[in-house]
């Protein structure tokens, strides 16, 4: 995997020279987690403010074709300025990339000074993902590819959390409990652990400790009082996903302490946006209130994500054929972060943005076209990452 890595490194800065300013290893294979078949190979290049991503990817495509089985996704991408940006709106990624990422190319101290994460932040971060992978519970409710999909995930979580190999037998009920265990420690470790009301609700004995349910968009939320890996054991889930089968095509759980970090911290825009709509139980969500910095924070990470992960993985590692779809699916996502600005411009009382240039019509060239999305996700991350340090 090593050489692999060296490759990268090689190509990269033998043809980009000056242009390149460093190149991080990440992820399991920086922390020693690392398990062939199972794991991707994490990078992240920085490369100078106005360096071309068509050579990029000119010089990244015949590595993929070599080693795509291996690498799995292309590195990620982020000029000087992007990344100083990313890592602001990005904390927990940053604190994981200070902490336990590898630099490979570069000056040793590139991130040195760099402030530390808040504990609460990567708590939250952890708590989504908890939520996000807990669908792996009830596959009954998924496509097959989706479920498989969530499972690889939960199992992924569960063996980072571990810090060990995870016996693959396993079942997802059980990888959950596993998950649930760590985060509650974690939780349970922070200065102040975030509080709660108590229940005002009883629940049946299929479902100890169910506070609260929602449904978002098609998925329903179940908000239990806690989540020990005993309770999460004795759950029939089989039962549940039949019974809830007509009325959602998935399941996510968490408890009222994680799902107030999850919104106050990682995804307040949730709330703003009346994301979730109760079904049952405490009205939880309405006590809470996130504040604007966080709002503004979780919307200069959106367009931020994109023009650094996905945007990247898909343009450097598709063949030519594939590059009008990108440019439509990329376009999309452009018109998506337009709509949420219009709702959050009404709701927060923000000023209306509109990026300095027009998107290009479809007469233009596809690398005219690429350039001019990856610049309209800098700036819409720029006026957000504004908005927050300027927040109250």
């Amino acid at each position: 995997m090593e050489e692999i890595v060296q490759t990268i490194v090689k190509q990269m800065s033998r043809k980009l020279g000056g242009q390149l300013e460093a190149i991080f290893l990440y992820g399991s294979m920086a922390n020693g987690s690392y398990k062939p078949g199972e794991s991707d190979i994490n990078l992240l290049a920085v490369i100078a403010d106005g360096t071309s991503i068509h050579a990029l990817r000119k010089l990244f495509l015949p590595i993929w074709n070599d080693y795509k089985d291996v690498l799995c996704r292309a590195p990620l991408i982020a000029q000087e300025k992007d990344f100083a940006r990313y890592l602001q709106v990005a904390p927990t990624f940053a604190h994981h990339l200070i902490h336990q990422g590898e630099i490979v190319f570069g000056l040793p101290d590139y991130l040195d000074g760099w402030p530390e994460t808040n504990p609460y932040d990567a708590s939250a971060r952890l708590a989504y993902e908890a939520m996000q992978v807990s669908a792996a519970i009830a596959p009954e409710l998924l496509e097959p590819e989706i479920a498989q999909a969530k499972f690889a995930q939960l199992y992924r979580l569960a063996r980072k959390l571990h810090g060990q190999p995870i016996d693959k037998g396993k079942t997802a009920v059980e990888l959950y409990a596993l998950v649930q265990h760590y985060l509650n420690q974690q939780i349970a470790n922070l200065p102040n652990p975030p509080a709660v009301r108590e229940p005002s609700t009883t629940t049946t004995m299929l479902l100890p400790g169910l506070q609260a349910s929602y449904k978002e968009a098609d998925q329903m939320v179940m908000v239990f009082q806690e989540l020990t890996p005993h309770q999460i054991m004795a759950i029939q889930w089989p039962i549940l996903a039949k019974r809830v089968a007509n009325r959602c095509t998935g399941l996510r759980i968490t408890t009222a302490v994680q799902l107030k970090l999850i919104m106050e911290l990682e995804r307040p825009l949730d709330i703003v946006l009346q994301r979730y709509h109760h079904e049952w139980g405490d009205q939880l969500l309405a006590q809470i209130k996130p504040a604007k910095k966080q709002i503004f924070r979780q919307a200069a990470r959106f367009p931020a994500e994109i023009q650094i992960d996905l945007m990247p993985n898909d343009y450097l590692t598709q063949d030519q054929s594939k590059i009008h779809d990108i440019i439509h699916d990329y376009q999309n996502k452009l018109l998506n972060i337009q709509l949420e600005h219009e709702l959050l411009r009404r709701l927060q009382q923000i000023n209306k943005f509109e990026p300095p240039e027009l998107l290009p019509d479809r007469t233009a060239h596809h690398s005219v076209r690429i350039d001019a999305i990856f610049k309209h996700l800098g700036w819409w991350s720029e006026f957000y990452t504004d908005l927050m340090l300027n927040a109250e």
